[in-house]
């Protein structure tokens, strides 16, 4: 990147916003650049001013001395040993005769950035363009850290310029927030999101968190399998509701994650699936609902899931789809109406059920066993059965070398046939 007035001065920035100090309500952080004179790089001490400013450089929020107003030019400087062109500041540090900056400056509402003057001491001080977007050196810090904290989203009062750290300083997207966080967390990090309608896909790839830590995206936190209606939170591929058309794949697509937890969300109208999560991801999938997808929930390719009192209705073919060598237990889950299975294991795939469930109603089948996959029910409360009924072909399909064990006393009734056993599919108990 370069930054030119005239043909005097030219600063290549090579890192901003990292590098992070806080002490009480105070911050500063790292400045590093190349500058030449007239395209030679320079050699000596240089003088710069610095200021922070609006989006639109029209106010200032906090400069080296104090003096800077509208966006204006500092009275004082900083004076800065520079060595084949390289320099290095550390931004509000007071030890260098600079102003301290309040952490609170990062809760401004629009995106903030840094504006520079340069001088070598011959030719006067000019102003360094374009300004420098600020990456938010409070959340960097943060999230570097291993303090559990909180991103907020509002589809209302949210805007992605925000620094989403507060309820009053939301990003307006998920896809937002969500991009902010590095690839490795070693805290808990919650992305807290207000009820309403989000029109978009998230995608979500390559974040590790530490082994007993989260990554966790709120919705409804009080929506439950037995609740009314809807959770109250959406994610949906339509762009407009009263004659939806699936415009976006997904609603949250997971690729090569680790400890993800998606919680109290409504997933509708996606062209393959509400939720996709594959790729060696390892998640949790908790009262969220799936509904007028083509498939509800998917776990594809290695993937890792744990499905607690989900929901998966009225999508176009599965309710559930568990992909190759991957493996999902499922608690209290309800599959039923979708246009083909409740639930399908394909290719060396694994399902443990534990407690009460229900796959009904379905156009083919309540559950597909096939390609070496295996399905355990156990753990059901005996006073409680699984219902796999009334689906139009089978309850439970078991094909191509599959194998399915049944400790409980689940209950079949109304479907076309009960259990189909052929190509080598086997059980040991039902």
């Amino acid at each position: 990147m370069k930054s030119k007035t005239g043909a005097i001065f030219c600063v290549i920035i090579l890192l901003v916003g990292v590098g992070v100090v806080f002490a009480d309500d105070q911050v500063m952080f790292n400045y590093q650049g190349r500058v030449r004179v007239q395209g030679t790089a320079f050699d000596g001490t240089g003088y710069f001013k610095f200021a922070i400013v609006n989006n639109a450089g029209t106010i200032t929020l906090w400069s080296n001395d104090g003096t800077s107003v509208g966006g204006g030019e500092p009275t004082a400087s900083v004076s800065v040993p520079v060595t084949d062109g390289i320099f290095n500041v550390m931004v509000g540090d007071p030890d260098l005769g600079m102003e301290p900056i309040n952490r609170s400056i990062f809760n401004h509402p629009s995106q903030i950035k840094l504006r520079i003057w340069f001088s070598d001491g011959t030719h006067g001080f000019q102003r360094l363009l374009p300004d420098r977007r600020i990456v938010n050196p409070e959340l960097m810090g943060i999230i570097s850290g291993t303090e559990d904290f909180t991103i907020y989203v509002n589809d209302t009062t949210g805007n992605d310029e925000n620094n989403g750290l507060t309820t009053d300083t939301a990003k307006l997207t998920i896809q937002a927030a969500a991009d902010v966080l590095p690839e490795r967390l070693r805290c808990n990090v919650t992305i807290d999101i207000a009820d309403g309608v989000y029109r978009e896909q998230v995608d979500v790839f390559g974040i590790t968190v530490k082994k007993g830590k989260y990554l966790t995206f709120l919705g409804d936190e009080s929506w439950t399998p037995a609740s009314p209606g809807d959770p109250s939170v959406r994610i949906t591929g339509a762009d407009e509701d009263i004659s939806p058309t699936k415009v976006r794949n997904c609603g949250i697509w997971v690729q090569r994650c680790s400890g993800i937890i998606l919680k109290g969300i409504l997933f509708d109208y996606a062209n393959i699936s509400g939720v996709n999560l594959t790729d060696g991801s390892s998640y949790q999938v908790r009262n969220c609902k799936a509904v007028n997808n083509h498939a509800g929930f998917t776990a594809g390719s290695n993937a890792s899931a744990s499905f607690t009192g989900c929901i998966a209705e009225h999508n176009d073919s599965n309710g559930f789809h568990i992909g190759s060598h991957s493996w999902a237990g499922l608690s209290n889950c309800v599959s039923k109406y979708n246009g083909s299975m409740g639930l399908t294991l394909n290719t060396m795939a694994a399902v443990s059920f534990t407690n009460s469930g229900e796959f009904s109603n379905n156009s083919d089948s309540g559950i597909l066993v096939v390609h070496n996959s295996k399905a355990w029910f156990s753990g059901f409360s005996p006073a409680y059965s699984g219902q796999i009924r009334n689906n139009a072909r089978y309850g439970i399909q078991i094909r191509y070398d599959s194998y399915t064990e049944d400790h409980t006393r689940n209950t079949f009734s109304g479907n076309g046939l009960g259990i189909l056993l052929v190509d080598n599919g086997g059980h040991t108990y039902f």
